[in-house]
């Protein structure tokens, strides 16, 4: 399983003009044969960015019809599940101040945390520069991704 960063859907959805476009389209062309997900906190993410360009019915079928939309698993929330809340909450919010200490956005911080506990292959996104040296999983472009495939 590979995770995938925001940045995929927003240059796929709203940039077609942009210069990465093409090699992304390519990507999204084949997320069909891959095992690619991305997690809750990253489709609110998403939905937070389209939220300034797209109508209300529209944003409200990305959030809950996001994997009709493209071929992706959207994963839960790691360790939600089964767990008093504000013992999660305490937990959850340890990783991720963990992570921000290596020097990361507060939205690449949990997409990582996500990523280490989900035990992916790699994480997918354009900005490799934002998670370079601060963990062990393979970070790739999409074009890199499907080069290596």
């Amino acid at each position: 399983m590979v995770l995938l960063d925001s940045n995929i859907f927003i240059v796929d959805r709203f940039f077609p003009n942009d210069a990465l476009y093409p090699q992304n389209r390519a990507f999204v062309d084949q997320l069909d044969s891959l095992e690619a997900a991305v997690s809750s906190f990253t489709l609110l993410e998403i939905c937070g960015v389209a939220g300034f360009r797209l109508s209300r019915g529209e944003l409200e079928s990305w959030l809950f019809r996001f994997t009709s939309q493209y071929p992706v698993i959207v994963l839960d929330v790691f360790g939600l599940k089964g767990k008093d809340a504000e013992e999660w909450w305490s937990s959850f919010a340890g990783e991720v101040a963990e992570t921000i200490a290596r020097k990361m956005s507060l939205g690449d911080a949990v997409l990582l945390r996500e990523a280490e506990n989900y035990g992916a292959e790699a994480i997918i996104t354009w900005n490799t520069k934002d998670f370079h040296r601060r963990s062990h999983l393979s970070v790739l472009t999409p074009t890199a991704f499907l080069q290596s495939k």
